[in-house]
């Protein structure tokens, strides 16, 4: 059976809210899948010419501040259902680094829902 992990990265601006855990807990009972959800907050963040920028050029992808959703399933339509769900919700993660940590099945389902959701 096929497993589809996909992680989603939404740096500061991508998403068109604050993602809400509790949002992310209702469709992984809705849609049988494992979520998980974490903020990286980066100190670095100051401020220039009235805005706020944080230096990413030395930085890992996975140490710039983030809001990371991964997502876990081994049913096609249920992963499916749930990355359009995520993407109605929040939009699409928009760097080319966003899907950074999903295996191959993940990332090409997920990356597969973002055109019509206004991604990449």
């Amino acid at each position: 059976m096929l497993e589809y992990l996909a992680t989603l990265r939404y740096y500061p601006g991508d998403s068109w809210g604050k993602i809400q855990e509790r949002f992310l807990r209702s469709l992984a009972r809705k849609y049988g899948v494992q979520i998980s959800y974490e903020e990286i907050e980066n100190p670095g963040w100051k401020e220039k010419e009235n805005l706020w920028m944080e230096n990413t050029l030395d930085k890992r992808v996975e140490d710039i501040s983030q809001e990371v959703i991964t997502v876990y399933g081994d049913r096609k339509e249920k992963f499916s259902a749930c990355f359009r769900a995520i993407y109605e919700r929040y939009r699409c993660p928009r760097t080319p680094y966003s899907l950074l940590g999903s295996n191959a099945a993940g990332q090409k389902m997920a990356q597969g829902l973002m055109n019509p959701h206004g991604g990449w």
